[in-house]
């Protein structure tokens, strides 16, 4: 029923509002700022770059490193030149102290032995003239360690001659000690003090040293002092350069790309006609452009692509999109306009809404479907399918409003939506729709004539939301086709009702044997002559977790349709024949009570089904010979072989078969003679009128005679009333149940009854009461 939708129109053909081109450009695209920038062109037409960013910014962060470096070179060097200077002056004074240290300590120990001398103390003169020879070691050593700066080395010079002026003048200089006799102590006085003029011209270096160290460290600091005053120019030009760099970042790098950005937002939010603009023609400038240029043509696509997403590509006509967009405005509008105080849930009762509510407006919709489309399709081909589509949606837009919608949901089903619908205009529109058919359709030269099935609903304050109006509306076009196609339906909410009902039902119905959901009730059979239970037929239920107990006409059917009936007749089959094998093993229960139990005919076609029945009777425990499979005469008859087969097969494990609602269905007595039956089942329809309707006594006493002539038990159903038992006995029927004698009971129940009786008649003929009564 669906085709394809395998051709597309020109959106523009289609659309006659949709412009061509849009103003400010000849292709059709909003120019916007960027269409103000002017400049050279290259002859692929792009516009020559007058300016770099990458020129530029790479020149400033040489700059910057430049700058980063001399900083960093003057920063070291200054350093190490302060450091080296102050260094310097710390040795050079370190060293001159202890080369005057030195000279004055030996000078001091000299001093001494000179003096024992003058005395006449006795001393080794060698090592007083080696002591001289070391001494004057050092004060050359000492003027090779002194600056000339600070006097420090003529200092040096005149303590060294005032040294040895000293010593010659008493005679103890070099060669002089060896002629040096007497005690000589009065001269140790003045020999003291030029001594004391030695040792005050060495203090006098060491005061200069100081001075020395006080002015390299001064130095230092003057060193110091400009090389902080150097890194803050430095600092000053790189703060002064990133103010400068800042600015025109901020004017040609920062503003471009927070453009750009805006635009991108713009155009993510569906704005497409927003345009950047073009601060100078460098690398951002053109990608201004760039960007410029895809807004537009994106703009262009999306008005197509709306187009084409809120539009059928064959008719022109709205898609589905459309419809729920149009649907979901109508039920957002009226919640708007009724405000909450005037929802149906809030309002008090007996009172109207205010405004136009859901009770006054009733919008409608209209499903259509065209009716043997396929056949269309495999006799014309997809192209004449669509053909008759493109024609069809034609005559469909004028059988609406201009206010209605018209849509096409895919393949041959439409769809329109009756706005402000009071009741009437949706029965307006479909006869109108009808109308216009009346005329066949041409395609190429052939003639063809069309029907459609329709299905409306109308919204009204029930109504959930849009998509339950198109369930509403689907469900009714479905009805329309199921009655008889070529016509409208309008929704039937009993039937609806109905059909949600099944398809609740089928979709548990799956698990209710694996839930455990399923019971078993039993009926007694009895003996009519004796009054003895001879059996009992199991009747499944199904407890039902929302719904409760239900009968078996209320789900049987369906498990047919839905093929669960395999399962569920096995579960029967298999839980009935133990129950009764378990009562035959009870004391009090007749050791050859059986049982019955039905089959479909579902059953009996399948021999995945016919294999698992044969698996439960293979079952010893099943006890195959004490059970009574029953088949209802119109199952038998729809059989391609009257399921002689079937039969047979079930028969050869010893069952016995029992027709069931004898004399209801149409099979013959020719059929019934060759059916591997065992018992007939008279339907409980032939008892309703007995024993005062003779016609229908005397087609009881038929039918009991054609069971006697080919050798086959009876059981009559539906004896409720002693009249139909008496005729019953009267006329030999051999079994019977019914109300009369005891009804369905659970498992439990019925074990305790037999247990405990084991008569539920009195003989006939007798007068004497039924065990237990």
């Amino acid at each position: 029923m669906r085709n394809p939708d395998n051709k597309l129109v020109d959106p523009a053909a289609v659309s006659p509002s949709t412009p061509a081109t849009a103003p400010g450009r000849p292709d059709g695209r909003n120019a916007g700022p960027a269409a103000d920038v002017t400049g050279l062109q290259t002859r692929t037409g792009a516009p020559i770059r007058t300016g770099s960013l990458q020129r530029e910014w790479s020149r400033a962060f040489v700059l910057v490193l430049v700058a980063l470096l001399v900083g960093v070179v003057a920063t070291v060097i200054g350093v190490r030149v302060v450091t080296d200077q102050i260094q310097h002056a710390a040795v050079q004074h370190r060293l001159e102290s202890e080369a005057v240290a030195e000279i004055r300590a030996d000078l001091d120990d000299h001093e001494q032995a000179g003096l024992q001398l003058l005395a006449e103390v006795p001393i080794d003169t060698s090592a007083f003239l080696q002591q001289q020879k070391d001494i004057s070691a050092q004060f050359d050593a000492a003027a090779g360690i002194l600056p000339d700066t600070y006097g420090m080395r003529a200092t040096l010079r005149e303590a060294r001659t005032a040294w040895q002026d000293g010593l010659s003048a008493h005679g103890l200089w070099d060669s002089q000690v060896a002629g040096l006799h007497g005690n000589r102590v009065t001269e140790t006085p003045a020999f003291a003090a030029s001594g004391a003029r030695s040792r005050a011209l060495l203090a006098n270096i060491r005061r200069a040293s100081l001075d020395a160290l006080d002015d390299g460290v001064a130095y230092g600091v003057e060193l110091q002092q400009m090389v902080s005053i150097g890194r803050t120019g430095l600092f000053a030009v790189a703060v002064g350069g990133v103010f400068f760099f800042r600015r025109r970042m901020t004017k040609y790098l920062m503003r471009p790309v927070e453009g750009l950005y805006r635009g991108v937002l713009k155009l993510q939010s569906g704005d497409y006609s927003h345009r950047i603009n073009v601060v100078r023609n460098d690398e951002l400038g053109q990608l201004a452009e760039a960007f410029n240029s895809m807004a537009a043509t994106v703009h262009d696509n999306h008005l197509e692509l709306t187009f084409r997403a809120t539009h059928d590509p064959l008719t022109g006509l709205a898609n589905r999109v459309v419809l729920t967009e149009r649907l979901a405005s109508v039920f957002i509008d009226d919640g708007a306009v009724a405000g909450p105080a005037d929802r149906p849930d809030r309002r008090p009762a007996g009172s109207r809404p205010t405004g136009s509510g859901p009770s006054d407006r009733r919008e409608g919709l209209v499903i259509i479907d065209v009716d043997d489309f396929k056949d269309v399709n495999d006799s014309l081909g997809h192209n004449g399918g669509d053909v008759l589509l493109v024609q069809l949606a034609q005559r469909l837009r004028g059988c609406v409003r201009e206010h209605d919608l018209v849509a096409r949901l895919g393949g041959d089903e439409f769809a329109i939506v009756v706005m402000n619908d009071g009741g009437t205009a949706t029965d307006d529109v479909a006869g109108r729709i009808q109308d216009a058919l009346r005329d066949p359709f041409s395609i190429d030269d052939v003639r063809l004539k069309v029907t459609v099935s329709m299905g409306a609903a109308q919204r009204s304050a029930e109504t959930a939301d849009p998509a339950e109006l198109m369930r509403q509306a689907d469900f009714a076009m479905y009805m329309a086709k199921h009655n008889g196609k070529g016509r409208y339906q309008l929704f039937d909410a009993r039937g609806y009702d109905k059909m949600t009902y099944r398809a609740a039902l089928r979709a548990d119905l799956a698990t209710a044997v694996q839930a455990g959901q399923l019971r078993l009730d039993y009926q007694p059979v009895v003996e009519l002559r004796t009054g003895e239970i001879a059996g009992v037929e199991a009747l499944v239920r199904w407890e039902h977790p929302t719904l409760g107990r239900l009968g078996p006409t209320e789900f049987i059917p369906l498990a047919e349709e839905t093929g669960d009936i395999g399962p569920i007749g096995c579960w029967v089959l298999d839980t009935a024949s133990r129950h009764v094998a378990a009562w035959r093993r009870s004391s009090g229960t007749a050791g050859d009570l059986w049982v019955s139990v039905n089959l479909s005919t579902v059953q009996l076609s399948s021999d995945r089904n016919l294999a698992a029945l044969e698996r439960i009777l293979a079952d010893p425990a099943s006890q195959a010979d004490k059970v009574i499979l029953e088949v209802t005469e119109s199952a038998l008859a729809t059989s391609s072989d009257g399921g002689v087969a079937a039969l047979n097969r079930l028969k050869s494990f010893g069952v016995r078969i029992a027709i069931d609602d004898f004399g209801t269905g149409f099979s013959s007595l020719s059929t019934l003679a060759v059916l591997p039956a065992d018992i007939l089942k008279i339907d409980r329809s032939f008892l309703s009128g007995v024993p005062g309707d003779a016609p229908a006594a005397a087609m009881l006493e038929g039918i009991l005679e054609v069971a006697r002539k080919l050798n086959l038990g009876v059981i009559a159903e539906g004896i409720e009333d002693t009249g139909q038992l008496d005729l019953l006995r009267s006329l030999g029927c051999d079994m019977g149940q019914g109300f009369l004698l005891a009804g369905p009971s659970p498992s439990p129940v019925l074990g305790a009854l037999l247990a405990s009786v084991s008569h539920l008649l009195p003989p006939a003929g007798s007068d004497a009461p039924a065990d237990g009564a």
